[in-house]
């Protein structure tokens, strides 16, 4: 991987406190050994109203139509926290 000293994109604000890895990415999901494809279950428990029916929460930050070409997701303190 090449370094890089600058990048410019859309931010995204998560604004939540001690976000935890189960929070980014369920327990549930986890059962592969795959190492991709997990762009449809990161924030699941946020992200969807019901993650069954992947019907999207509007009031998540990564469903408003505004950050939907989000690059860049700017958290809080203590971001991947936990297990």
């Amino acid at each position: 991987m090449e370094p890089f000293t600058s990048f410019t994109g859309l931010v995204a604000p998560l604004d939540r406190m001690n976000v935890n890895t189960d929070e980014i990415t369920p327990a549930r999901f986890l059962k592969t050994t795959r190492r991709s494809g997990f762009e449809n279950v990161l924030f699941a428990n946020w992200r969807y109203l019901d993650p069954a029916s992947t019907q999207p929460n509007p009031d998540f930050v990564l469903n408003q139509p505004r950050y939907q070409d989000a690059t860049i997701l700017l958290t809080e303190d203590n971001f991947g926290c936990g297990s």
